[in-house]
């Protein structure tokens, strides 16, 4: 489970990593509701947030196999 937190997202970018975490319907409200000081909007690919999805999936498989 990804965490869309402003922190987190601060992390990914002094590390120089692309973030391919959607923004939560509450946080966009509360950014959208500060106006101009909430910020812009985060960007989200969401080709990028299906592969990684997948990766994500093929990796607890090969945890949980038993062979």
């Amino acid at each position: 489970k990804a965490y869309s937190s402003r922190a987190n997202r601060a992390h990914l970018r002094r590390r120089n990593i692309k973030a391919v975490i959607p923004e939560k319907k509450d946080q966009a409200a509360h950014r959208k509701k500060k106006g101009s000081k909430g910020g812009r909007p985060v960007s989200h690919d969401p080709g990028l947030y299906r592969d990684r999805n997948t990766v994500e999936r093929l990796i607890n498989k090969l945890k949980t196999w038993r062979g």
